[in-house]
């Protein structure tokens, strides 16, 4: 488990451990990968450098990367958008068309029931994503939010995660969720906790990393 206060310090841990102590092996697109499975990473205070991943991911040259606002239309955004296999935001606020899972379930829960177990919110739908013919599913599988010591904690279940370039979005997607639930609770932020089912590094990603943890 890596813990820690930083955002930026915890993705640099995650890579280093990755690169020094994970296992090499080839995936369904012959693509080389080394990879930690079941790795969990707890961030204390991650809103203090929330941005600094993407900020470095889009410094690099070699790297297109999405915008701030882009990332966050991705996770807020109730339409489908023609650009996406899928959209965060449309599995959060409008799943299958007509569930709002944030405004209607988890926030009232939270208003009703502050210790609560049962804030999650899934972006897995078996009626898309259980097709072994589709390519194109979520990363991102459950959110689950809590009320502890009057802080809005949040724990992130990610079946696949590339470490070097997936994580500083997903880290804040996450934050933008639990940035929005906190303020409509008057609740103070608290930590990010996320649990990376298969948290990898393709091979071309190598000598950037190498640089990054030096």
């Amino acid at each position: 488990m890596i813990k820690t206060d930083s955002t930026m310090k915890a993705w640099k841990t995650a890579l280093r451990y990755v690169m020094h102590e994970g296992k090499d092996f080839m995936d369904r697109d012959g693509r080389m990968c080394r990879e930690i499975m079941n790795l969990q990473i707890e961030i204390i205070k991650p809103e203090g450098d929330i941005t600094s991943p993407i900020e470095h991911v889009s410094g690099n040259k070699d790297w297109v990367y999405p915008r701030l606002d882009d990332i966050a239309n991705v996770t807020l955004t109730r339409k489908f958008s023609p650009g996406h296999i899928y959209v965060y935001g449309q599995r959060i606020f409008n799943f299958d068309g007509n569930i709002n899972q944030i405004d209607k379930f988890v926030i009232p829960l939270l208003r009703k029931d502050e210790p609560t177990r049962r804030a999650t919110v899934s972006l897995w739908d078996p009626k898309i994503d259980a097709d072994i013919f589709n390519k194109e599913v979520p990363s991102m599988t459950s959110i689950s939010f809590f009320i502890r010591e009057n802080k809005m904690d949040v724990t992130v279940i990610i079946r696949s995660n590339n470490l070097f370039f997936g994580f500083p979005a997903n880290i804040y997607q996450t934050y933008i969720l639990q940035e929005y639930v906190a303020q409509r609770l008057n609740k103070e932020l608290g930590k990010i906790t996320l649990l990376l089912l298969s948290a990898h590094i393709f091979e071309d990603q190598f000598g950037d990393v190498e640089e990054m943890i030096r």
